[in-house]
């Protein structure tokens, strides 16, 4: 690490099935939390017997939607989503959700936000499961992009085309 910067504080929200069964890295996440790499470790067990069902998302929403939210938003943070793409698909849904209420603005500027994080690559997605469908894919991206610069444009979203920050890479 370059002199003079300091590490971010993260959290770690893991789910998996049970604890008992598929809670693979267990033994390296505590090591790494008592060596300070993760100020917290919060685990969703969607399997657990005789416990709910509970899913990274629903932490998420219940208990971290202020600090994604300021530490997306506000303190330019980073989000890493890794897992099959059910599970991506519903953690995008819910951190969609979560930034527009916390942000007091429209699902779709919410949506806008979170293209604006992934064009700042800030917003990071290793999933699997995936089958490409490249229509589909291109016309999303176009209409977005194209709906943002139109609200851009009204000054909806002035946050939308703001120049890349310290963390972000340049052309």
């Amino acid at each position: 690490m370059p002199a003079g910067l300091q590490p971010a504080p993260m959290t770690l929200v893991f789910g998996c099935r049970c604890s008992q069964l598929d809670h693979l890295y267990r033994d390296e996440v505590q090591d790494a939390q008592q060596r300070g790499v993760f100020g917290r470790v919060l685990t969703a067990f969607s399997r657990e017997p005789d416990s709910p069902k509970t899913y990274v998302q629903d932490i998420l929403r219940t208990e971290l939607a202020a600090e994604v939210h300021r530490v997306l938003c506000l303190e330019r943070g980073h989000m890493f989503v890794c897992g099959d793409v059910t599970m991506a698909t519903s953690v995008l849904q819910t951190v969609q959700r979560i930034l527009a209420t916390e942000g007091d603005m429209e699902l779709d500027e919410a949506g806008d936000v979170i293209g604006v994080l992934r064009d700042q690559q800030r917003y990071h997605e290793d999933i699997f499961g995936l089958t490409l469908r490249t229509q589909e894919v291109t016309s999303r991206i176009r209409t977005q992009s194209f709906s943002l610069q139109e609200r851009h444009l009204r000054g909806a979203v002035p946050w939308a085309f703001d120049p890349p920050g310290p963390d972000t890479p340049g052309p």
